[in-house]
């Protein structure tokens, strides 16, 4: 069934005479019921130019869509009144960073975002008849195309009602900061940036200190929670993840505040005590681990007690090494 009406199939036409490279794009297949339609717009619109290369990939991601950049996946079809703004997307895709997004941002905003240190993610709903949120996907694209720690996920509510439920997204444009603050209607540019550089890191989420683990900036969550003298919350689930790899980078920060802070790592025990039952095996090792790294006499003396609960060999070996390493650090 054709997607594309006359009209919009000039504006493609038109686009694609205006463009003097291919522009090459990921779409990201997923087990999601709504996935065929992507792949429909993918053979549809490969039909109408020459100059757009889409190739797939298969993500164990909740939303299929299009991976733009790195840091901008769109799970949205982009028809109707969202065709423009995703064109004009494209066309900047091939440019510098900064050369594309300078039009739309100022020089202080840009100045500004040259300081963003650590990741941010933005979520913007929108909905295909909503005549407001091209002008906002046109906002927002901008802050994503020039600064690549911002990490934009566009996601057509009415497409997926599930996600923007789980959202409490009510009405389109929405945008979402972490998963926190949110704007409903127009924002501005400004009104964003302002928002992202005043965020406490203790309140950033445990996906974006997901983010800074695996750009490698470990570091910075130890002194950023030395600096607040706290442990946050998000942090606590990166150390139970279900993915090693994640409980990994959390442990590098583990030792690293055990041995720069040891008093502000002994309050993770407690957190990690308390959601030790009932997790995997390889995620109670890993939380044996870290009480062996992070503990005081109180962890050890619940090591002890724990340790004749266990029945499982790898489980009864990290309770002894956790053990050693804790009589090794205070005897």
């Amino acid at each position: 069934m054709p997607i594309f009406d006359a009209t919009s199939k000039t504006v493609i036409l038109n686009w694609d005479q205006t463009m003097e490279t291919p522009i090459k794009i990921k779409r990201i297949d997923t087990d999601h019921t709504e996935n065929n339609q992507f792949i429909n717009f993918t053979d549809q619109i490969r039909d109408t130019t020459s100059h757009l290369i889409i190739e797939s990939e298969k993500q164990e991601k909740d939303l299929p869509g299009f991976l733009l950049k790195k840091n901008i996946f769109y799970s949205a079809l982009p028809l109707e009144k969202e065709l423009d703004p995703f064109l004009e997307f494209l066309s900047q895709i091939n440019g510098s960073p900064s050369a594309a997004a300078e039009s739309a941002l100022s020089d202080p905003l840009r100045q500004t975002l040259d300081r963003l240190d650590i990741p941010v993610r933005l979520t913007l709903y929108i909905a295909l008849q909503c005549p407001h949120c091209p002008a906002v996907v046109r906002t927002v694209i901008p802050l994503a195309l020039y600064c690549s720690n911002i990490h934009l996920h566009i996601i057509d509510g009415s497409l997926f009602p599930e996600t923007a439920q789980k959202d409490a997204v009510m009405s389109a444009p929405c945008l979402i900061l972490e998963d926190d603050f949110r704007w409903t209607g127009g924002v501005t540019a400004d009104e964003i940036v302002k928002m992202i550089t005043s965020r406490d890191p203790a309140h950033l989420s445990a996906d974006t200190l997901k983010t800074v683990l695996e750009q490698g900036d470990a570091d910075w969550i130890t002194r950023q929670m030395i600096e607040k003298n706290q442990i946050f919350d998000a942090f606590i689930t990166l150390l139970i993840h279900k993915t090693w790899s994640v409980r990994l980078g959390a442990m590098v920060v583990v030792e690293a505040l055990a041995e720069t802070d040891p008093e502000l790592a002994a309050r993770i025990c407690p957190l990690l005590i308390h959601r030790f039952p009932g997790k995997d095996i390889p995620i109670q090792g890993d939380i044996l681990y870290a009480l062996g790294e992070a503990g005081d006499r109180e962890t050890m003396e619940w090591i002890k007690r724990k340790r004749i609960q266990l029945n499982h060999e790898d489980l009864m070996d990290a309770a002894e090494e956790a053990l050693e390493t804790l009589t090794s650090k205070i005897g």
